[in-house]
């Protein structure tokens, strides 16, 4: 029982130690990150794409960001993911919107996307599952950022976060171990 215990004490440090809590968020940011996902393989949009995008245009309108930074490739088919959604949100509303288009999974939307913002003040913009990992890679690139999601407990996608977590966390001891 106490050896259970101490397992489940230091799992629950390891977990705190690579996914800090996540900062509050200020009321203005000069840049909002919103992290791509890919479309359908006939280019529609899948429906994380639509509710990333929409909370995009949601928090311009409460006036959170002076400027979006759409960041994704063509990862899973020929859709560039940035591009998608930019099409979608302009068709909506007209957002002052830069295209990142190299990225190919989290770590390069913020590496990036980073060459962009400099050391400006950024808004992550993601789903509920994966804000916390985005905002524990955001951390590496970025001092002042905050978070903004948009509740998705789909079960695929909370199994397939769990997994990009552990993975995440085995990245980042082998970088710690200069092996990465």
């Amino acid at each position: 029982m106490i050896v259970s215990l101490c397992i489940l004490i230091i799992l629950a440090c390891i977990y705190i130690y690579f996914f800090p809590f996540i900062p509050k968020r200020k009321k203005h940011y000069t840049y909002a990150l919103l992290l791509g996902c890919p479309a359908h393989d006939d280019g529609t949009m899948s429906s994380s794409q639509i509710k990333r995008c929409n909370l995009a245009i949601q928090m311009y309108e409460q006036n959170l960001y002076d400027t979006l930074i759409i960041s994704g490739s063509n990862v899973k088919n020929e859709y560039i993911e940035a591009q998608v959604m930019h099409d979608y949100i302009q068709n909506k509303v007209n957002i002052p919107t830069i295209l990142e288009t190299k990225a190919r999974n989290t770590f390069e939307n913020f590496k990036y996307s980073k060459e962009i913002i400099q050391n400006q003040d950024v808004l992550i913009l993601t789903s509920q599952t994966h804000a916390k990992r985005a905002c524990a890679i955001g951390k590496q690139f970025f001092l002042d950022y905050g978070c903004a999601w948009f509740k998705d407990l789909k079960p695929k996608h909370i199994l397939r976060e769990i997994v990009s977590r552990i993975l995440y966390i085995k990245i980042e001891i082998l970088k710690k171990l200069g092996r990465y």
